[in-house]
């Protein structure tokens, strides 16, 4: 595990001492204990986020809120699984943008339709990326490693976890906004690409920043712009992509609740008012700050609105990248 997955877990362990164990009845839901899919491998930034949700929102329920990794197919097997769940609001899932947004611009074929077979519950948090590059290359700002790519075109490398991926997304985007060529490295997720940018066989990444922090922080990377329209509260001193000369450019991570198609209007409700507690509980809101998250905790109706407006977003961004996972 790295640094910052350790720190997570730590985290959440003091988390279950820390937080209030009372919690209001709200009818008949929950009766039972709540099973909350994450559709990714244990030990990763998804399952983080969804270990610390699901702490979170227990003692707002009333119930346990149980955590079931079933990672695999980029996400698209515990996605199915929560998708054919009985709409009772006792299943739901832990989607992040790659889930409930890419996969189906990436996949032709799948068992579900992200639109049609999920109801959104509530966004959690969001992260801003980074572009940081290597500390030894000589570009301090976001323009003057823009200037270095475009006197080698194609001479520079960044790292990814995997073709498709909203890592891969983001840098393909930036390269084209920024009018420049590099070369696409995937990894098998993102600690090797990492630890190739340590070694200096990349150049650079566009990655979430909790898992950078660490390593610009010892100034073994160096970085450039956040992605976010708004400046990183924990690294306040990095100028956002925009003010770096990309005005049109931002991307970022974001983890939400979503149920089952079908699931009582009222159940909905009654996750989503856990789901906002537990990000606006103090102790919880720190524990995500702490990680370098941006606690959020919206409603069904605007979670929708928005889940609506970054499908419209990404699907053309994906078409233009060529990427596919079939």
């Amino acid at each position: 595990m790295n640094r910052w997955t350790r720190r997570a877990a730590a985290v959440i362990a003091a988390l279950a001492a820390a937080v209030p164990a009372s919690a209001q009845e709200a009818g008949s839901f929950p009766g039972r204990p709540i099973r909350m899919i994450v559709p990714f491998a244990a030990a990763g930034t998804a399952d983080i986020v969804t270990r610390l949700t699901a702490s979170c929102m227990a003692p707002f329920l009333g119930q346990p809120v149980v955590v079931e990794n079933r990672g695999g197919a980029g996400g698209t097997i515990g996605t199915d699984v929560v998708a054919k769940a009985a709409p009772d609001g006792y299943t739901v899932a832990l989607h992040t943008i790659s889930s409930a947004v890419l996969n189906p611009f990436l996949y032709g074929s799948l068992p579900y339709d992200i639109r049609r077979d999920f109801v959104a519950v509530s966004q959690v948090a969001m992260s801003p990326n980074v572009i940081a590059v290597r500390a030894d290359l000589p570009a301090r700002t976001l323009a003057e490693f823009v200037a270095l790519m475009k006197a080698r075109p194609g001479g520079y490398s960044y790292g990814t976890s995997g073709p498709g991926t909203i890592l891969h997304l983001s840098a393909a985007l930036f390269t084209r906004m920024a009018g420049v060529e590099a070369t696409h490295v995937p990894y098998r997720g993102e600690g090797p690409a990492i630890n190739d940018m340590v070694g200096g066989r990349i150049d650079f990444m566009v990655n979430v920043v909790p898992a950078l922090l660490p390593y610009v922080r010892e100034g073994r990377f160096r970085a450039l712009a956040v992605t976010t329209r708004e400046r990183a509260a924990i690294l306040p001193e990095v100028p956002t992509v925009a003010e770096s000369g990309l005005p049109e450019y931002e991307t970022y991570i974001w983890h939400g609740v979503f149920a089952p198609a079908g699931t009582p209007a009222p159940v909905v409700e009654r996750l989503a008012d856990a789901v906002v507690r537990a990000v606006n509980e103090p102790v919880c809101r720190q524990r995500m700050v702490d990680l370098g998250l941006t606690p959020v905790g919206s409603r069904p109706a605007e979670f929708t609105a928005f889940w609506d407006r970054q499908l419209a977003y990404w699907g053309p961004v994906v078409k233009a990248s060529g990427a596919t996972l079939d």
